[in-house]
């Protein structure tokens, strides 16, 4: 595979200082390969085609370099001193197999295996590695190098490709610091943590979503493998080794071109300890606006339209792209400013209002869901979400209004976002608040004065209050539920300095 470069840049070259690199594949023929020389004092990166001289800087440098044999590939690297004519060698030959296991080895008849193999420089700023797999029938060997400078990383995948029921999936890895002379590695199950997988369908306009492990925060981690692709929801485990993780989810939707664009991503960073148990839900209901609320910044209401459709479990940013969407400023009982987002513009869409007076402002934003090139799923959730902020701003202020989010997290459905007919759902209410726009001061929390809540059967036609309470210390709506179709949802938060919150999301959940 070629080399991953992060970094670019690099000074002028005397004629008199080369350096030709010499590349010997497993059986000692030479090859040409296409490598890579870094700077180890600049941490400039150049490229270098083997067995013929190229003009560097004089300096030190780490050369990668990455040489194929049939399905064997051999990732090496070497410490030169370029001044003059200066020469150095990658053999294969001395490369070392990398082998990853578990002990007691997966059974299950429908996983396969992966192992990603890297080798890179360790730098304060950017890194450069080699990297390989041995995917299919292939085999990765790697030339021990004790140098510090440089690290070493495998990891290792069991993979179903698909959520079976009951299905459990691995990921391992293990980094050194140099290049090790014995690079492979066996972990016992038993020092695996175990991270519980829960993909619903329903809010998503995709048709299909991916889930994979990639590790994050270490040396030579540039490495993602797939799991998981399937148009189900599925619950699966995933038996892993301890260290920082993400575990991304990507959905897909349905073009009217017949092509499968990606439309959304979730990013899940855990740090995992060995033995420990975690659990990742993703695509649950109900989207709605998120936990970015309006601010005043530098004198200016501030406030983004494209945070309308946030899962309640990632509820700083959005999930999925692509909602039209319109706002509208109030101030002593005028419109002040309107704007309006008309689907995929080439930016985000924000309104910005200078502040004239300080007084009350009252915040409207209505979205629905808007992808012109993609069908969406039948029965499709959250198409449609609302909110008003009424809060005090004054002129020549950088602070965020104190005002709340609010997530909603239907409890007890199934992994369609379903409740039993006829039955009763708590809906867990978060409030959240968090600042877009750094130069801004979040201040202290407002103090809660009321929660209501509505629910409408008939898609936000008619509404009927419902009770809320605390349970188990957390704002919670209790809602029956009807026979068939879906519940939409209303809730306001009103704080003791007179503001509020009200938020509104079309088909929250289903019934089924």
């Amino acid at each position: 595979m070629p080399a991953i470069l992060l970094g670019a840049g690099a000074p002028a070259v005397a004629a008199s200082n080369t350096l030709t690199l010499t590349t010997l594949d497993r059986n000692g023929k030479k090859v040409t390969v296409n490598a890579t020389a870094v700077n180890l004092t600049t941490n400039s990166s150049y490229k270098v085609k083997s067995n013929k001289p190229k003009k560097l800087p004089k300096g030190n440098y780490a050369v990668l370099a990455s040489i194929k044999n049939g399905s064997a590939v051999t990732l090496g690297v070497r410490t030169v001193k370029v001044s003059g004519a200066s020469k150095t060698t990658v053999d294969a030959r001395k490369g070392k197999k990398v082998t990853v296991g578990l002990s007691p080895a997966p059974t299950s008849e429908w996983l396969y295996a992966q192992t990603t193999v890297e080798v890179c420089t360790r730098s304060a700023s950017a890194s450069y590695a080699v990297q390989a797999s041995d995917y299919g029938d292939g085999s990765v060997y790697v030339i021990p190098n004790s140098s510090k400078k440089y690290a070493f990383a495998a990891m290792r995948t069991w993979a179903d490709g698909s959520g079976h029921p009951g299905s459990t999936h691995y990921a391992v890895m293990y980094t050194t610091t140099g290049v090790p002379s014995k690079p492979s590695r066996t972990a016992k199950q038993s020092s695996l943590a175990t991270v519980n997988v829960a993909s619903r369908r329903g809010p998503s306009a995709g048709d299909y979503s991916s889930l994979a492990v990639q590790p994050i925060d270490r040396p030579c981690g540039g490495m993602y493998h797939g799991l998981v692709n399937s148009n189900e929801p599925y619950r699966t485990k995933i038996k892993v080794s301890a260290g920082k993780w993400d575990f991304p989810v990507h959905s897909s939707g349905t073009a009217k071109d017949g092509s499968s664009p990606f439309i959304g991503h979730y990013y899940s960073p855990r740090k995992i300890v060995a033995g420990k148990s975690y659990s990742l839900n993703f695509f649950r209901s109900a989207w709605g606006p998120s936990a970015y609320v309006p601010a005043t910044v530098y004198g200016r209401i501030n406030y983004s339209l494209n945070e309308m459709f946030a899962d309640p479990g990632y509820p700083r940013g959005n999930v999925e792209g692509g909602d039209k969407a319109t706002a509208t400023l109030t101030f002593g009982g005028k419109i002040v400013k309107t704007v309006k987002d008309r689907g995929w513009e080439p930016g985000s869409t924000d309104l910005s209002y200078k502040v004239k007076k300080a007084g009350w402002y009252t915040l409207t934003n209505t979205a629905s869901r808007y992808y012109p090139e993609i069908t969406f799923p039948a029965g499709m959730l959250s198409p449609k979400t609302s909110v008003t902020y009424r809060f005090k701003a004054k002129p020549n202020t950088s602070v965020v209004a104190p005002v709340y989010g609010i997530a909603m997290l239907p409890a007890g459905l199934d992994l369609y976002n379903r409740a039993k007919p006829n039955s009763t759902t708590n809906v867990e209410l978060k409030l959240n608040r968090s600042k877009m726009y750094a130069d801004t001061k979040l201040g202290k929390n407002p103090t809660v004065k009321s929660i209501g809540a509505k629910a409408s059967f008939d898609g936000g036609k008619t509404w009927r209050s419902v009770k809320v309470k605390k349970i188990n210390g957390k704002w919670t709506a209790i809602v029956g539920n009807p026979a068939s179709g879906a519940v939409s949802l209303r809730v306001r938060v009103t704080v003791t300095n007179g503001g509020y919150t009200d938020v509104t999301i079309i088909r929250a959940y289903a019934i089924g």
